[in-house]
């Protein structure tokens, strides 16, 4: 019985150290829990603010992506209503070519009809000028024969004879508005 209590006592000497060892690998291990809580809540403190400096990353995100959305629509917008503008302009330069083609060929008709008639105009003055002259002409043709008729009525009347009677005929022939204003 000495010998089992003795190897009882033995076996609570060990145990008295292992529980001891175990306790202090308790505290060492609840030390090590805490500083392991710890640095996990710091690290869990430290990535929620990570989240949230994200989460109002992305929030920042959202709306620039959405004003850029709107800015793409308006872009798009703008560049449908330009695209139309450019087609009306387009077809208003078409349209104006196609008149300023038309006015080229009427100043180009205008331009052979004013050289016509420049043409004739010379072409009529120059028979204005025949003309006068050829007027000019008979007038003085016509004031040579007058010259002529009266020397010979004058000399018809200075011989005094019975041609007299015929003198005046032929005076009145000459000058048929003296004779009826003397009627």
């Amino acid at each position: 019985m000495l010998e089992q209590l003795q190897r009882l006592q033995t076996h609570i000497g060990v145990l008295k150290t292992r529980i001891e060892k175990t306790e202090k690998e308790n505290v060492a291990l609840l030390k090590e829990k805490a500083n392991s809580e710890e640095q996990t809540h710091t690290q869990i403190l430290h990535k929620n603010g990570i989240i949230t400096q994200k989460q109002d990353e992305i929030e920042s995100l959202t709306e620039q992506l959405s004003q850029l959305q709107k800015q793409f629509n308006q872009l798009n917008t703008d560049a449908k209503s330009l695209a139309e503008r450019y087609g009306r302009l387009e077809k208003s330069c078409t349209d104006l070519k196609t008149r300023f083609q038309e006015i080229l060929t009427e100043r180009n008709e205008l331009r052979v009809m004013k050289e016509k008639l420049q043409a004739e105009q010379r072409q009529s003055h120059q028979e204005i000028k025949e003309l006068n002259n050829e007027r000019e002409r008979l007038i003085q043709k016509n004031d040579h024969a007058k010259t002529k008729v009266e020397a010979i009525i004058q000399r018809l009347a200075i011989l005094g004879t019975e041609q007299d009677h015929h003198a005046q005929e032929i005076q009145q022939l000459a000058h048929p508005a003296e004779t009826n204003e003397e009627v």
